[in-house]
């Protein structure tokens, strides 16, 4: 029994220390990519707490002016017919949306380029049950998943 239970304790930590690794990975990434988009769109860009399920505030001349997600993806732009986000973040950015009367967005590094999309009722998508399946590190990896469609999202 205690072989068992010390061989899965094992697996829990090799897990842990592979979603701690990739936090911290796109961690160091983070500052570069919301820097930018400060610069690009001439605003800050004011880290919220973690209640909120969303990255950061839009602000310009100290009024709020929206949200935004960033994401960093591995891979060029062009690999993939759709970008997803879980289902959370998704239902998040409604509840910013429909709460505040404020726009969401989602903004991307990919390998070769930067995009935003501006999330509203009428961008184009689809939920599946997936999410991240290629390098899954455990059980919560996998959920649903909602699948914009990358005809939404523009060059930053």
């Amino acid at each position: 029994m205690e072989r068992g239970f010390l061989f899965i304790k094992g697996v829990f930590r090799r897990m842990r220390k592979a979603i701690q690794g990739d936090i911290k990975y796109h961690e160091l990434k983070e500052p570069e990519f919301r820097d930018s988009i400060q610069k690009k769109w001439k605003c800050d860009l004011n880290k919220l707490a973690i209640v909120y399920g969303f990255d950061y505030a839009i602000v310009k001349n100290g009024e709020l002016k929206g949200f935004v997600e960033l994401k960093r993806r591995l891979f060029e732009s062009y690999k993939y017919k759709d970008s997803l986000i879980n289902l959370n973040k998704w239902i998040k950015a409604k509840e910013l949306r429909d709460s505040t009367g404020l726009p969401t967005f989602l903004a991307i590094k990919y390998t070769d380029k930067d995009v935003y999309c501006n999330l509203t009722n009428d961008t184009a998508h689809y939920i599946k049950w997936g999410a991240r399946t290629k390098q899954t590190r455990d059980w919560q990896d996998v959920q649903p998943a909602c699948h914009i469609v990358i005809e939404e999202f523009k060059a930053l």
